[in-house]
């Protein structure tokens, strides 16, 4: 189960990220978001290691290298 936890970490906030970035067209209040999103869970103590912090903040560092890289906060007018 706790292979669950590390697995999910990884994904989730990267994930989270893109998704506010499509949603709000903006990197940064994405980021933003995630962090608060993900602090307020922490200080709520649903975290059991403090791997998984780790895994979720370098996830969201990911997340905001591939907003930046497909430019999914970008608009597409034709």
């Amino acid at each position: 189960m706790a292979l669950y936890w590390y697995m999910m970490a990884m994904v989730v906030p990267a994930v989270t990220v893109v998704v506010f970035a499509r949603l709000t067209r903006n990197k940064f209040i994405a980021v933003l978001l995630t962090f608060v999103i993900f602090g307020v869970s922490i200080y709520r103590g649903f975290y059991h290691s403090e791997w998984v912090i780790f895994i979720d903040a370098l996830s969201i560092v990911i997340g905001y290298m591939l907003v930046e890289i497909f430019q999914v906060d970008q608009i597409d007018e034709e």
